[in-house]
């Protein structure tokens, strides 16, 4: 097996193996040549990302990430070379970035390392367990077809508008923050380091962000794309505050989003959803007519605990 750093040329075939892979287990896939281009812009190809492959041919690709003590690896295997080893050098590759990793946080910090996988089968149970993983979390993509524009539900005292830059790129930036404080494992983001992620990627299209009012503060907000299929849309984030919630605002939002999408020409979209979310979106956006398209589950291995020796969880 020979593993490498990705270069640019290798683009189209690592496509394919991410492509190959989701589809392998969900039946679609909803990676995109622009999708890959903006993992590649964040990385550092030399030391975050790896390709991996067999007399000649790519066969797998993996990332790596750092969040403070957060690590997480992401993985995949063209499913025609299943069973040739491809996972195994995965998991040791980004096993082995994440301790040299640990070695720069602060001393105290609980350091651990996440990897997730479609559709968890016995097989794959078995070998993340034997590895030292544990399941800590489900996720869920999801996705509708459009056949009509879908009417927004209107809300007393709650108006809903499209999102002015970069005037109000600061306060957007706050009520997003605040919208996903209580999302699982949420870390606060640096206005620079947002700003660069959300305003800097080349995908950003001002005319696809919303924001819900109230009063004239951000109740709620909603980013969307035009970067996956020709045909298909996606809601990159949508959030209310929590002070706002139960009132309808995340479904408004995502129809408005959905009736946008579909003047444009969009007859699908997709979106990814934390299952097990305590504001209940899963069961918003299975109102709106969404349905699963694929299920994840996130493993974890806990690398140092934090100073008293317990895990975050107590």
């Amino acid at each position: 097996m020979n593993v490498r750093s990705p270069e640019s040329n290798d683009a189209e075939a690592v496509l394919a193996v991410l492509r190959a892979a989701d589809a392998a287990v969900a039946g679609d896939s909803d990676w995109t040549a622009s999708d890959l281009q903006a993992e590649w812009a964040e990385l550092d190809l030399a030391r975050d990302a790896w390709v991996f492959e067999l007399d000649g041919v790519l066969g797998g690709y993996a990332s790596f990430y750092a969040r403070g003590g957060r690590l997480s690896g992401d993985g995949y295997v063209h499913p025609d070379l299943h069973g040739r080893g491809i996972g195994a050098e995965i998991l040791r590759r980004t096993e082995a970035r994440a301790r040299e990793e640990e070695l720069s946080l602060p001393a105290g910090e609980r350091v651990y390392l996440q990897n997730a996988t479609l559709n968890v089968d016995s097989a794959t149970e078995r070998f993340y367990r034997d590895c030292g993983y544990e399941p800590v979390r489900g996720f869920r993509g999801m996705t509708i077809e459009l056949e009509t524009e879908p009417e927004v539900p209107q809300i007393p005292g709650i108006s809903i508008r499209l999102y002015e830059h970069p005037a109000e790129a600061r306060t957007f930036y706050a009520a997003h923050q605040d919208g996903f404080a209580s999302h699982w494992e949420f870390r606060p983001m640096p206005w620079e380091e947002w700003e660069k992620r959300r305003l800097g990627r080349e995908t950003f299209d001002p005319t696809l962000w919303w924001i819900a009012v109230a009063g004239g503060e951000f109740a709620g907000i909603a980013i969307c794309e035009q970067k996956r299929d020709p045909d298909q849309g996606w809601v990159d984030a949508l959030a209310v505050r929590p002070a706002y919630r139960r009132r309808g605002i995340a479904e408004a939002l995502l129809k408005t989003a959905f009736a946008e999408l579909f003047r444009r020409g969009e007859r699908r979209v997709g979106l990814g959803v934390d299952a097990e979310s305590p504001t209940g979106a899963t069961r918003v956006y299975e109102r709106a007519g969404m349905r699963t398209l694929w299920q994840a589950v996130v493993w974890e291995k806990e690398l140092r605990p934090d100073e008293d020796g317990r895990r975050a969880d107590g």
